[in-house]
């Protein structure tokens, strides 16, 4: 992940502020691999994290626990879902994810090398995600 692009200012400044080293090494790494799955995400700090947009629309969130692992949220923004919504199809071979409801999923990573050792199955659920994702309505 070493040779990716550059990561935006914003989220740079916000890796500065780790803590924790390895934390700040895997999340850079988890945010540029999000970068790169999906092109047409915008990075910015939202909920005091790292999170992506598409379109407008908040779909994925990073950030740092408190244990220092690090989080993958896949989500549609902070409003729960609306009744009667089905969780989309999601194809999670490596069984990564953890559904907190049908519109929010969650994936740990204990350090960077769980990160670059799933990026292959992370790319394909972040693209995954981000392809359900609705159109912003106005």
């Amino acid at each position: 992940m070493t040779d990716a692009a550059p990561m935006p200012p914003a989220i740079e400044q916000f890796l500065g502020s780790v803590p924790q080293p390895e934390a700040a090494r895997a999340l850079r790494s988890l945010c540029a691999l999000m970068l790169s799955a999906e092109p047409a995400l915008v990075a910015e700090i939202k909920w005091n994290a790292p999170s992506f947009t598409l379109a407008g629309r908040d779909v994925v969130t990073t950030g740092v626990n408190r244990d220092g692992s690090i989080r993958l949220v896949l989500h549609r923004g902070a409003a729960k879902a609306a009744p009667g919504t089905q969780r989309p199809s999601i194809d999670d071979p490596d069984a990564l994810l953890e559904w907190r409801g049908v519109d929010r999923a969650i994936a740990t990573f204990a350090e960077e090398g769980a990160v670059g050792g799933n990026a292959d199955a992370v790319s394909h659920l972040v693209r995954q995600w981000v392809s359900t994702a609705e159109p912003t309505t106005a």
